[in-house]
């Protein structure tokens, strides 16, 4: 009798997980390619705004008393350029350094233990380090690079196979 009402309380606790599992591995495996290309269009987006304001600023340089109105213009989108790049640069670096090996690896091989137990412990309290490093990609870069990231982490922690403790004891 016991036998049979833990198999009842395993198989509702793990129904919902049953339904989003495939979901959840597949953005996880794809996450770091995400980021990857994330990175990438910064870069592109970066270019081209230091193109566009070259080209802007040379094509001001011979209209008389234009140069002045649109200097700040210029240095505005001229930093943000070079924002852009960094910006692409470290995105890139970040998904093949961190991205991939820690996270989309262990989502491809299931590893869920590691995927929880990889925390920050601030007190008692533990953080999954990419919940963290989700919300810095979706504050510094576009939403859809934190998003791929933050949403199959929830679902773990959530609706995962194995309860999440989030003090330590």
């Amino acid at each position: 009798m016991s036998s049979e009402t833990k198999t009842t309380e395993e198989k509702k606790s793990g129904s919902s997980w049953d339904g989003v599992e495939g979901f959840a591995v597949f953005l996880g495996k794809i996450a770091w390619i995400v980021v990857l290309i994330e990175g990438i269009l910064f870069i592109i987006w970066g270019i081209l705004y230091l193109v566009v304001m070259v080209a802007l600023a040379a094509a001001t340089a011979q209209i008389p008393g234009a140069t002045a109105a649109i200097a700040a213009d210029v240095a505005y989108y001229t930093i943000w350029g070079w924002l852009y790049i960094i910006g692409g640069i470290l995105g890139i670096i970040f998904s093949v350094a961190l991205v991939k090996p820690r996270f989309s690896d262990k989502w491809s091989d299931k590893d869920y233990d590691y995927l929880l137990n990889d925390v920050v412990k601030i007190g008692s309290l533990r953080i999954p380090l990419f919940l963290i490093i989700g919300i810095i990609l979706e504050i510094l870069m576009s939403w859809w690079g934190g998003l791929i990231i933050l949403i199959p982490l929830l679902l773990l922690i959530f609706m995962g196979p194995k309860e999440y403790k989030w003090k330590e004891e």
